[in-house]
């Protein structure tokens, strides 16, 4: 009996084991199959993010031979000899436009679909202006009284008393050390003959004095800026960080009535772009008053309440139908041929000085911000990327991946 006990046992405990190996095999399998099914469907939409990416390369690379939109035009036609003229319209005209969802299966859309969104730069209302091109070598006269229109629109105060040093010219400050951290030269920019600007020995004596780390430690560049955030290390930008992020910049004041809330100027600026802004993409008020011609007079008390009429003057008026042209009636806003036609449908009044500083058309220094996004059973991936075009290539800047 003590023999067929312990052989009982043996089986249930072998039966048991046997269990527990097959229970292990069959979760194992199920996992493996979520495993296979998440690789399968990223896979998917990995695939359409490439088909995304080579769709938007070619309405890039062949925008500007896309016929000029006729209201007559036959559509049907122009489709059967290019998939994407309507696109490329857009882009040509409006220097934006969006593609699909292009759906891998009408019957089942559910199986994947990929939608791709371009616009240039100046699209929007941020990252307007070029910083790179806003110092006293990038060829604008006139770079000293924008900054002074940027810093008067932002509420930014020409004379700021602090507790350290007294009361400072903060405008001069933050011109005078970008344009040190921005030329080729190791002299202190000077404005109205004196010192305002900051080279490598100002840094260092700030370093020893502030005891700051090696891995903190920086000189200018003395060349064009890759991001907007480098600001934040100048003299004037670091001590006064509000300038980019916006806020109050004297906490320390006593009185609430004496207390600057300033609006940052990090949106503002691109790193890319050019001297010129297109205004037929452009709808940012803030970038507009900076414009000679828009503005007038940078030292009247009212020429930023006059600036901003124009530019809110000049974004109205594409909403204004053109009579000499003919153009889509259904379209809801215009795009302005040239100078003279903005001047022509703009109320206010426009300055000629202007002139030099519109574009209105895409050009080879324009950058394209370029979205694309695959969607397959339920997993998406997005990709966001700044790109140009040289030499008949798209060259990409940026390039970031959910």
């Amino acid at each position: 009996m003590k023999r067929k006990g312990n052989a009982l046992l043996l089986a249930l405990w072998t039966i048991a084991v046997l269990s527990v190996m097959v229970l292990s095999f069959v979760y194992e399998a199920h996992q493996q199959s979520g495993v296979n099914l998440y690789v399968r469907e990223r896979n998917r939409v990995n695939r359409l993010t490439d088909a995304g990416q080579a769709i938007a390369e070619t309405v890039i690379l062949k925008y500007s031979e896309a016929p000029a939109y006729d209201p007559e035009q036959d559509t049907e036609k122009l489709l059967e000899d290019d998939r994407w003229v309507l696109e490329k319209q857009d882009l040509k005209v409006r220097a934006q436009c969006k593609i699909g969802p292009i759906v891998l299966d009408e019957d089942n859309p559910e199986n994947g679909n990929v939608t791709i969104e371009i616009q240039s730069v100046n699209s929007g209302d941020e990252g307007i202006i070029d910083i790179n091109q806003l110092w006293d070598g990038g060829g604008d006269a006139k770079y000293m009284e924008r900054w002074w229109m940027i810093f008067t629109s932002h509420n930014i105060p020409e004379e700021l008393s602090t507790p350290k040093d007294g009361t400072i010219n903060l405008w001069n400050i933050l011109i005078a050390s970008w344009n040190d951290w921005r030329d080729e030269n190791d002299d202190v920019f000077e404005i109205d003959g004196e010192d305002f600007g900051a080279e490598s020995d100002w840094y260092e004596k700030r370093e020893e004095e502030d005891k700051i780390e090696e891995e903190d430690r920086y000189r200018p560049r003395n060349g064009p800026i890759p991001d907007i955030k480098e600001l934040s290390k100048l003299r004037g930008w670091s001590e006064y960080p509000e300038v980019l992020t916006g806020g109050v910049i004297n906490p320390w004041a006593k009185d609430d009535d004496d207390l600057i809330e300033v609006k940052g100027l990090m949106g503002l600026f691109t790193t890319v772009g050019g001297t010129k802004i297109n205004i037929n993409s452009c709808d940012s008020v803030d970038a507009l008053v900076t414009i000679p011609g828009v503005y007038e007079d940078p030292e009247n008390t009212d020429s930023l309440d006059e600036a901003r009429l124009v530019a809110e003057a000049i974004i109205a008026a594409k909403k204004t139908m053109p009579e000499n042209r003919d153009v889509d009636e259904s379209q809801g806003w215009w795009e302005f041929a040239d100078f003279s036609d903005l001047k022509e449908r703009t109320e206010e009044d426009v300055g000629d000085a202007a002139s030099e500083y519109f574009s209105f058309t895409l050009d080879e220094s324009t950058i394209f911000k370029v979205k694309i996004t695959g969607e397959s059973m339920g997993m998406k991936h997005e990709v966001n990327a700044e790109c140009y075009v040289k030499e008949g290539k798209v060259r990409y800047i940026k390039w970031r991946e959910d």
